[in-house]
Parts: structure tokens; C-alpha cells; sequence
């Protein structure tokens, strides 16, 4: 099993230290390789704005090269660990530069059979949030089960209660991962999924890489991804969405 790690932090500190312990837990549990990115290394510039990804594809950012060094290794990896220490209450600028970057996969969600674990880390506040906030965009880009952890490192040494809670939610991410389980998506998951459904429906004078993506998938005929069982009222609740979508474009 191949795990991509994003590292977030333009240092190894308190971070990198709660990742290590992630990453031995996670080998007691499993058989999992690791494969590490650290963002400070990958000399990705800021997004400028041009919409290129969202309008004609991916492949027309300014900045493609370097990125595509990123996504080619997610796109391949079976679950994805994402971190940052918490910065004036918000991810690091190097994490916000690679999620800018990655904003078509809003419009064109994709990744629906993946796993992530978001670690963040404080010597404040703010940890929770901005888990939850990496967790919301993970969903956004359809990703099937993203767990967090958010740590509050106040002193030289981790404490006993987050020491436990490390080893608990790495644990139970491994677990996640063994099982080949894949879950149920919220119900906002799958009305969002069918918003963009809907939007993509028709091609787009300033370029067509939605209708495109959608269409070449194959996507567009169904109320999420058919690798994901969603029920019965999902599934219906998905499709008058769409119809909605349609007849008010």
C-alpha cells in the first residue's frame, strides 16, 4: 500500500515529529510504504488567478510542471497524509499555494476510492479548524474518508494525552485502510458532486474542461461515482439535483 505524504511546513519541527509518530504506528499496523513530499522543496509559485486549470484543464497552468510532479504521485498513492502547522489561524502559505493550484478539482472531483489523515499542529489555537478546513477541501475533491488530527504542542514534549491520541487515530487510519472498506458519502457530498454535474453539462464559451472531464469519464451519467455505493435516497436525492441543475441553466 503506497501513502503520499504533503508536508506543509517549511521546517522539520514539532509537525515532522507528529508525523513520525503517525508513520510508526501506522507500519505496526500494516503494510505501507511512504512517499514524501515536502512542499518547501517544490518551489511552487503563487497561483496567479488565471483560471486556465478550471477553464481549458489542468495541464494549462502556468505552473504545470511542478505541480504535476505532485498530483502524478497522489494520483497513484492509495491514501495521502496532508500536514501544516497552524499559521495566523490558517494553513501555512506552502500548503495554501499547492490547494490554490489544485482548485479545478473542485469543479472535477476525482479522487473517490482515496484515504487521507490531516495532521495539524499549534502552539495556540486554531488546530481544529484548520483540520477541518483541509478536511472540507479533501471532500470537495471527492476524496472517500479523511480523518484528523489536530495537535496542540505546547512545550518540548508531547504530552501523554496527545501521545495517545496520535497512536489512536494512526491506528485506526491504518485500520481504515486494511479493511478496503470504502464509505458511504455524505449527503452534501453527493448534492455538490451533482451541482457541478449540472454546471458541466453544457460547454462553457471560455473553455470546456468540465464538460469535457465530465463527459470523458463518463461521470455525467450518474449521481456519484459508480465506484461508491451511496442507497437508494442518495441516489435520488443526486438525480433531482442534476434535473434541477439542467432545466435552471
Amino acid at each position: 500500500m503506497k501513502c503520499l505524504v504533503i508536508h506543509g511546513s517549511p521546517r522539520r519541527g514539532n509537525t515532522w515529529d507528529v508525523l513520525n509518530l503517525v508513520k510508526e504506528e501506522m507500519k505496526k499496523n500494516g503494510d505501507v510504504e511512504f512517499i514524501d513530499i515536502e512542499l518547501r522543496k517544490q518551489g511552487i509559485p503563487s497561483c496567479v488567478g488565471c483560471f486556465n486549470c478550471i477553464m481549458k484543464g489542468e495541464n494549462k497552468c502556468p505552473h504545470k510542471d511542478i505541480i504535476s510532479n505532485i498530483t502524478t504521485k497522489l494520483e497513484k498513492a492509495d491514501a495521502l497524509i496532508i500536514t501544516s502547522p497552524v499559521y495566523s489561524l490558517q494553513v501555512t502559505g506552502l500548503l495554501k499555494d499547492f490547494i490554490d493550484h489544485m482548485s479545478y478539482n473542485f469543479h472535477r472531483p476525482r479522487f473517490f476510492t482515496k484515504k487521507a489523515l490531516v495532521i495539524t499542529t499549534t502552539a495556540g489555537a486554531g488546530h481544529t479548524d484548520v483540520a477541518n478546513y483541509i478536511k472540507k477541501v479533501l471532500h470537495y475533491w471527492g476524496f472517500n474518508y479523511v480523518n484528523t488530527l489536530p495537535i496542540a504542542y505546547r512545550g518540548l514534549e508531547l504530552n501523554n494525552k496527545n501521545n495517545e491520541r496520535i497512536h489512536k487515530a494512526a491506528k485506526n487510519f491504518m485500520n481504515d485502510l486494511n479493511s478496503n472498506k470504502l464509505h458511504k458519502p455524505s449527503i452534501k457530498s453527493v448534492a455538490m458532486f451533482n451541482i457541478w454535474r449540472g454546471m458541466a453539462n453544457e460547454k462553457n464559451k471560455f473553455g470546456s474542461a468540465d464538460y469535457d472531464y465530465w463527459n470523458e469519464t463518463e461521470l455525467n451519467k450518474y449521481p456519484f461515482s459508480p465506484k461508491v455505493e451511496i442507497g437508494i435516497l442518495k441516489n435520488g436525492i443526486g438525480n433531482f439535483i442534476y434535473k434541477m441543475m439542467k432545466k435552471h441553466k
